[in-house]
């Protein structure tokens, strides 16, 4: 019975498991890395997405001509005309992977919302 009370007593003061870190979400990647020129809203109107003319990635023209598998390989090797710095060296396969359905998320899915007059109730 002691020793039983020891298990539970040394059980209750150690201490909780660290939380996981190092793990990014596909936010945090693209706000730490990507931001900066495709902008938050990913529609590439930051200073330096205009002087370098990068993607919008709200146009319905790039998200129904550029596949995944483009997404992934600009991301991995950059682009040098667009002056786009390959990320091989700072991301990882599966963060990389893990970028494309967030660059996805920003096709204009509130579009016909706009670009449609509204019904009346």
């Amino acid at each position: 019975m002691i020793a039983l009370a020891f298990v539970l007593l040394a059980q209750a003061t150690m201490p909780s498991p660290a939380p996981v870190t190092g793990v990014r979400t596909p936010e945090e990647i693209f706000e730490q890395r990507c931001a900066k020129c495709h902008g938050s809203d990913g529609k590439a109107q930051t200073k330096k997405g205009r002087e370098l003319k990068a993607k919008d990635f709200t146009k319905p023209k790039f998200q129904q001509h550029t596949t995944d598998k483009e997404i992934v390989d600009a991301i991995t090797n950059g682009l040098r005309k667009k002056k786009m710095p390959a990320f091989k060296n700072k991301l990882s396969p599966e963060e990389i992977e893990a970028l494309v359905p967030f660059v996805r998320a920003f096709e204009k899915s509130d579009a016909t919302d706009i670009d449609r007059p509204r019904k009346a109730p």
